[in-house]
């Protein structure tokens, strides 16, 4: 463990990402009343059908991110610094809007007895309907659509990764673990903290290289 923890310590890249792993259970403190609670549920929220299957790909979400992290990771560094520090910025841009404006779920009543509509009900069992806006989901997968288009991957499977972040954006209405306002903004909120996670990169690789824990031509460009 130490040798992990000195590990994490000296090496920017785990810096970064171990910022971003240890703030994902910040949520599930949040998750919870607090204060006025707001609902923000919508005549557009009722022109969403449910769809279960999509139950899915919205636990795809976090595996996905991960992927894209270790591809990221081995192919593409700067960008790997860039998208570890606005998953994290982001997260915490979220939490701190999750404790002055609290907001509730309307979530799906009819569900029927599929293998896809037991993982909805199970899925809302298991994650409380608060924290809404912005949406965390949306939030993180709009920063890594931003980051693949930006990055040296190829083209295919740039539109690989764009196509399936759209349908984790769009799971996220389609059973209901959102209401629609909670979409825009958690992509809202990952287009404004891009230039914020630019530049803490750029920050912690000058501090990290006064330390002499990097090289300057291991800073990204």
């Amino acid at each position: 463990m130490k040798r992990l923890l000195s590990k994490i310590k000296n090496n920017l890249d785990f810096t970064l990402l171990a910022l971003f792993l240890l703030s994902v259970p910040v949520f599930g403190l949040l998750n919870r009343p607090i204060g006025t609670v707001r609902d923000l549920h919508s005549y557009l929220d009722t022109l969403i059908p449910v769809v279960p299957p999509f139950i899915v790909v919205y636990h795809s979400w976090f595996p996905f991110l991960l992927y894209n992290l270790y591809r990221l990771y081995n192919k593409d560094r700067e960008n790997f610094r860039i998208l570890s520090s606005h998953l994290f910025i982001g997260q915490w841009a979220a939490y701190i809007t999750f404790i002055f404006f609290q907001t509730d779920v309307t979530r799906a009543i009819d569900l029927g007895n599929s293998v896809f509509d037991k993982l909805v009900a199970f899925t809302y069992v298991i994650d409380n309907h608060y924290a809404g806006f912005p949406s965390v989901h949306a939030l993180t997968t709009f920063a890594l659509i931003i980051t693949v288009i930006k990055s040296s991957q190829s083209l295919a499977y740039k539109t690989i990764a764009v196509f399936h972040s759209f349908l984790i954006l769009a799971s996220i209405l389609l059973v209901k673990q959102h209401v629609f306002w909670d979409l825009p903004g958690g992509i809202l909120y990952a287009a404004l903290l891009y230039p914020l996670a630019k530049l803490f990169v750029r920050e912690m690789e000058k501090k990290y290289v006064s330390l002499g824990k990097l090289k300057k031509a291991d800073m990204t460009q």
